[in-house]
């Protein structure tokens, strides 16, 4: 085989290879923004937000078959649960043994009126959110037909806003080192990263509560 060939099909083989990496790394941005949940302004989701920060907020309509040519009402809602972890000791050296209350001390929820017939499936319902407080906080994403039955779909589920991220964690909430672990502290004025062993021992210190 020619010098010449062999380095034309090497050339090929790897404008051909990046090119699928583009373009699957490009897909799944696409369905990561095409997902409910919170966003930052560079559309990556945030899984732990922060305190008093303007974010992105959609819900996602997909079940074209369910709700097309529909009236829904579309939104969300963020309960504030007034849940301090139960340390039994003050020195935090017992295991961490849950939340001592769960009862919600404030709301936050917003909600649009659409008409499904005007829109191509997925459906995007875009709101802004922000938390004033840090904590413990539980979720709705809802959607509830009007017209012309009566049917409804909701996901819901628990979310940590903090107070700030330490530097090694990115703009969405993110550790920079992948190897590492996102962990809050109990009374969530700071997201952390650490390492798997560190993770357990922290939470079992009770310096930290129970992921989820």
């Amino acid at each position: 085989m020619k010098p010449g060939f062999l380095i034309l099909i090497v050339s090929f083989c790897t404008i051909f290879f990046s090119s699928g990496f583009a373009y699957h790394e490009e897909q799944v941005q696409l369905e990561i923004s095409q997902m409910t949940g919170i966003f930052n302004s560079e559309m990556n989701m945030v899984m732990f937000p922060l305190v008093e920060k303007e974010y992105h907020l959609q819900v996602v309509l997909r079940d074209k078959a369910q709700y097309q040519n529909s009236t829904m009402t579309v939104g969300y809602g963020f309960n504030l649960m007034d849940r301090e972890p139960n340390r039994l000791s003050p020195d935090f050296i017992k295991p961490f043994m849950g939340f001592e209350s769960t009862h919600s001390t404030s709301s936050n929820r917003d909600s649009k009126t659409i008409h499904t017939s005007q829109y191509e499936f997925p459906i995007i319902v875009n709101f802004t959110v922000s938390f004033e407080k840090s904590g413990v906080y539980h979720y709705s994403y809802f959607e509830h037909m009007k017209e012309p039955g009566r049917s409804s779909g909701s996901s819901s589920g628990g979310l940590f806003v903090v107070s700030k991220y330490s530097k090694a964690i990115n703009d969405d909430g993110i550790c920079k080192n992948a190897e590492l672990l996102t962990l809050t502290k109990h009374d969530f004025s700071t997201l952390v990263c650490v390492t798997p062993k560190t993770h357990h021992e922290l939470i079992t210190r009770g310096w930290a509560p129970l992921p989820g």
